[in-house]
C-alpha cells in the first residue's frame, strides 16, 4: 500500500477511535443496572463530530459505527426496540471461600 493510502488509514481509525473512547467513557459512566437507550448514545456523540462540510454528524449517521463497535463489549447487555439500549450489567461478585473441614482444629 502507498504511503499517502497508509496515512489516510492510521488518521480515519484514530477518528475512529476518538468516537470509540467517548462511548465506551459514557457506558463505564453508567451504574449497574443502568442503560442509555443507542439511539440517545449515538446523538450526543454525533453532535460533537464536525464533519468535513463544517456539519455536525446526526446520530442516524453514527449509531451503525456504534453498533459495529460495541457488540461484544464487556460488561453490557445490548437490546433492541423500544425498551432496549445498552445496559450495565451488576459487576460479578466472587463467592466467599469457604473454611476447610479441618480448619478449626488447626491440622
Amino acid at each position: 500500500m502507498n504511503q499517502e493510502v497508509m496515512q489516510h488509514m492510521e488518521e480515519a481509525l484514530a477518528e475512529v477511535r476518538a468516537i470509540y473512547v467517548k462511548a465506551a467513557t459514557r457506558i463505564e459512566a453508567l451504574k449497574p443496572g443502568e442503560k442509555v437507550p443507542a439511539t440517545l448514545l449515538a446523538e450526543e456523540l454525533a453532535s460533537s463530530i464536525i464533519q468535513a462540510d463544517g456539519k455536525p454528524m446526526t446520530g442516524p449517521q453514527l449509531y451503525p459505527t456504534l453498533k459495529f463497535l460495541f457488540k461484544g463489549y464487556p460488561g453490557v447487555e445490548i437490546a433492541r426496540g423500544a425498551h432496549g439500549g445498552i445496559k450495565r450489567l451488576p459487576v460479578a461478585t466472587a463467592p466467599l471461600a469457604q473454611p476447610t473441614a479441618d480448619a478449626d482444629t488447626g491440622e
